[in-house]
């Protein structure tokens, strides 16, 4: 285990847990994962992998790395604002809701965090650039080369792809910088569509992720608009537009007019880190 850290929910701050001055070592305890299902007649039904309580065992060298991760942990659970832990790249949204001394000396503190794990899954985004097309194929624009040469070169192909990692659906995230109207992408034949005016500096973000899932519009001055009821979001999920719909596995064309760009961010979600 490497890189252990407790982001604030509030603020951002990052308390981390694998230091100098803090060691989790192998950090079993939120290692594991479970299930939540009821079992039938010979049968299983109502799988799904919710929230779980879970024990982590810390040490700290220093006594104001103990106070600063009390301080982050106490204000998100009074503000309700989870924080996340992270591991190695993945992460979790999480409460640390009690810590229990257990040794206590001049050189260290040892206690026992109860952690509260809430998404059932850990994640690890990432993220792709979508640049907006300035020449195209049929209006007599090409790449002029450097050279005297009898020949330049004509536009490259427009079509672009995102490959989803193989073990199950991801969610997406989007974020469409300005200027546009109503930006639309298509993917695994699903249409992402938010009826609304993206202006020159801001930019539109679809967090799937959020609690509650969020479409914010950011205006250059940084000012945000909750836009969530301009998104379509049409019969829901599988329906075929709608704004939060996981992408499935695989290898996928993007398309869309090519009058913005946009950064795609798909998240793998594992059961517990990675052990490889």
């Amino acid at each position: 285990m490497h890189r252990l850290s407790y982001v604030s929910g509030t603020g951002g701050a990052e308390a981390s847990l694998d230091c100098r001055s803090a060691l989790a070592g192998t950090a079993a305890g939120i290692r594991g994962r479970e299930w939540g299902y009821t079992i039938g007649h010979l049968s299983l039904s109502g799988a799904t992998r919710g929230a779980r309580e879970c024990s982590l065992s810390v040490t700290f060298l220093d006594r104001s790395s103990a106070d600063e991760l009390r301080r982050l942990a106490d204000r998100d659970m009074s503000k309700g604002t989870p924080g996340s832990l992270s591991m190695d790249g993945w992460a979790q949204r999480a409460y640390i809701a009690k810590a229990e001394p257990s040794s206590i000396s001049r050189a260290h503190v040892t206690m026992k965090l109860t952690v509260v794990l809430l998404d059932g899954v850990w994640r690890k985004g990432h993220t792709v650039s979508f640049e907006p097309l300035t020449a195209t194929s049929g209006d007599g624009e090409f790449l002029d080369l450097p050279y005297d040469l009898p020949y330049d070169l004509g536009v490259p192909s427009t079509r672009r792809y995102v490959d989803v990692g193989e073990w199950g659906s991801a969610p997406l995230r989007f974020t469409v910088y300005g200027p546009c109207v109503n930006p639309a992408v298509r993917i695994d034949g699903n249409w992402y569509r938010v009826e609304a005016v993206v202006p020159e500096g801001g930019h539109l973000v679809v967090d799937p992720l959020a609690s509650p899932r969020s479409v914010t519009l950011v205006n250059a001055d940084g000012s945000a608009v909750d836009v969530f009821s301009k998104a379509r979001r049409g019969d829901g999920l599988g329906g075929g537009e709608y704004i939060f719909q996981p992408v499935s596995p695989g290898d996928h064309e993007v398309e869309w007019d090519r009058s913005f760009g946009f950064d795609l961010t798909w998240y793998e979600e594992e059961g517990e880190p990675p052990w490889s």
